[in-house]
């Protein structure tokens, strides 16, 4: 199945697609299947079995359906327990940044969820920040609790892949360390947190229709000049030993977002910078998850005076 948030920023509905042009609202089918029909998709994943008949039983009967090219998809989890970020897990991404060795474990970090956006949403570059940056990156969802899950029983507890931008104000990690004699570590928030920083979509694919994560070529384009290109196989610590090493400390849930980190070819890594500017657009395709693009503005008002 393909889900999706449907609506207005806020007051997204659960569906599924159906076929690549219409959503099947799934309302009345969380209330066949005895789930709140106000619920998210994130209520709906602990059930992926229920649901799936449930979705066969409402097409037969010809249930009203959306076209997607009438309303707009939010992110397809718009409330997750948890949004956790895995940092430099591609060599080709820790080298084109000129680190000096690659991390022996996952690097993990934390973002709020209001950083959260749809496929189409825009991206706003903060008052603050020139140094703009993208990272396409596969996003792993948690669908069954668990804690202390070994990597090789980690794929019964995810329930599909889908795909995000990791967006990152680069300059203010670092200027903003220097200023208030703080670690970069520190200033993740400043990073990465703001708002618009994580859209995603435009589905998560569960990953019984998913191709596995090694088959996934993860590509971007700015303004269709292509700037990444690469298979997910070329992770350092594979979706598994992330979930492993978060679930070593954490009881994962059901909608936990989890990001994989990104490859080679982000706007920090080429001679000289290429940063994003508004009116850029930022396009992500992923091998059976499908595309976002995503418009570049300006934030709107007067910047924090530090």
């Amino acid at each position: 199945m393909r889900f999706v948030s449907f609506g207005p920023r806020g007051n997204e509905r659960p569906g599924v697609l159906i076929d690549d042009d219409s959503i099947l609202p799934l309302s009345r089918v969380m209330a066949d299947i005895g789930i709140a029909p106000n619920g998210t998709v994130r209520n709906l994943l602990p059930f992926l079995d229920r649901v799936r008949e449930g979705v066969s039983v409402a097409v037969d009967r010809g249930d009203e359906v959306v076209p997607v090219a009438q309303t707009r998809l939010g992110p397809p989890i718009a409330d997750p327990p948890n949004l956790f970020n895995c940092g430099a897990n591609y060599l080709s991404h820790v080298a084109e940044l000129g680190a000096a060795m690659a991390p022996t474990l996952p690097v993990i970090f934390q973002k709020p969820s209001s950083a959260l956006g749809g496929p189409t949403d825009p991206i706003v570059r903060p008052l603050e920040c020139v140094n703009f940056d993208y990272e396409a990156e596969l996003v792993v969802v948690i669908g069954k609790a668990g804690r202390r899950i070994p990597a090789e029983r980690a794929a019964e507890h995810i329930a599909g892949f889908m795909i995000t931008n990791d967006v990152s104000a680069r300059d203010l990690g670092e200027g903003e360390s220097k200023k208030f004699n703080a670690p970069a570590l520190f200033q993740l928030m400043r990073i990465k947190g703001w708002d618009s920083f994580q859209p995603t979509g435009p589905w998560l694919v569960t990953l019984d229709e998913a191709p596995g994560y090694e088959d996934i070529r993860i590509q971007t384009w700015v303004n269709d000049e292509p700037r990444q290109d690469e298979y997910a196989k070329g992770m350092l610590h594979s979706p598994y030993e992330i979930i492993e090493w978060l679930s070593a400390t954490t009881t994962l849930q059901p909608g936990d977002i989890i990001t994989t980190g990104t490859p080679r070819g982000v706007a920090a890594g080429m001679k000289p910078p290429r940063w994003l500017v508004p009116g850029d657009v930022v396009r992500i395709e992923m091998t059976g998850l499908g595309r976002m693009n995503t418009p570049v503005i300006d934030e709107q008002g007067t910047p924090m005076a530090l």
